[in-house]
């Protein structure tokens, strides 16, 4: 029985090294990104993360990114539906629209990675963030909150897409 749990303790413990330290792709795109925590996490939470290179790593960043997206949208049209405020309402249906384009723009950026076209997701996802900051400027009540911390986290998603697909440019 001992060499079981010595077995098992061990493989845990790689498991956790593997899964708490960034991958040398991961840490070479995100070393000098402003919120490095957040990026790693984030990469991580997808189990595909630790194994992929730079163009994996995209992938990875660009559906998290719209699954965020998404569940933001949706909450926004669940927070309109809910007020009977008339401006509140208002820019409400702004970041909807924001949104809107948020995730159309993430289908052109898929797109573009399937093409290999890396230098169009990288300007697709300096797009989206206009979006973001445009929806976080519309929203002026408290009661918005919810919405701003949602938003706050796409733009998050959004900023690690932008680190990442910039790796893979010209410029990079």
């Amino acid at each position: 029985m001992a060499p079981r749990f010595s077995l098992s303790l061990l493989l845990s413990f790689m498991l956790t090294i593997l899964l708490i330290c960034p991958t040398h792709a991961q840490k070479n795109v995100l070393i000098s990104e402003k919120n490095y925590s957040f990026c790693v996490k984030a990469l991580k939470s997808d189990p595909r993360a630790p194994l992929p290179d730079l163009v994996g790593l995209t992938n990875v960043s660009i559906n998290l990114a719209d699954v965020a997206a998404n569940k933001t949208l949706e909450l926004i049209t669940s927070l309109k539906s809910k007020t009977t405020d008339p401006l509140l309402a208002s820019q409400y249906e702004s970041c909807r629209v924001f949104y809107g384009n948020i995730v159309h723009i993430i289908q052109d950026a898929k797109k573009a990675w399937k093409a290999g076209d890396y230098e169009t997701v990288f300007v697709k996802a300096g797009g989206i963030l206009t979006y973001n900051v445009d929806c976080n400027d519309a929203l002026t009540f408290k009661e918005a909150s919810s919405l701003r911390e949602a938003n706050k986290e796409v733009y998050n998603y959004f900023t690690t897409l932008l680190r990442v697909s910039k790796s893979l440019t010209k410029d990079g």
